[in-house]
């Protein structure tokens, strides 16, 4: 269940982070890829809600730091590290997976999303 509740907690902070990155960056296609991967990771807070139980608030803690790590590296850095924590957190469900089979479905859409960082950088 611990495992489950910092998945859930990850996933409702991601969405903070993309709607940020959403706001910051100048380019609409990137924009509008950010706000599409901030509704996915809001529907993976809410399939994992339903194996918690729990209701979580995101914390905004990640997306400022993820908003000042944009403007300092700048846009192709920033999606390199959020393309690798997407894969990481891959490896985290890959051990729920078993348990609770609609991981899955958040798998496939976060190795959705490291490809998507990837595409967007410049």
């Amino acid at each position: 269940m611990k495992a489950l509740l910092k998945a859930q907690q990850g996933e409702m902070d991601a969405v903070l982070l993309y709607q940020k990155l959403a706001r910051l960056t100048k380019d609409e296609h990137a924009k509008e890829q950010f706000l599409q991967i901030a509704s996915d990771e809001g529907k993976h807070a809410s399939i994992i809600k339903g194996y918690t139980g729990k209701i979580i608030r995101p914390k905004s803690l990640k997306s400022n730091l993820v908003g000042t790590l944009y403007k300092v590296l700048g846009h192709n850095k920033t999606l390199k590290i959020l393309a690798s924590g997407e894969m990481k957190s891959i490896a985290g469900y890959a051990k729920l997976v078993e348990r609770y089979p609609k991981i899955k479905e958040i798998m496939d859409d976060e190795e959705r999303h490291a490809k998507i960082a990837m595409s967007l950088m410049k």
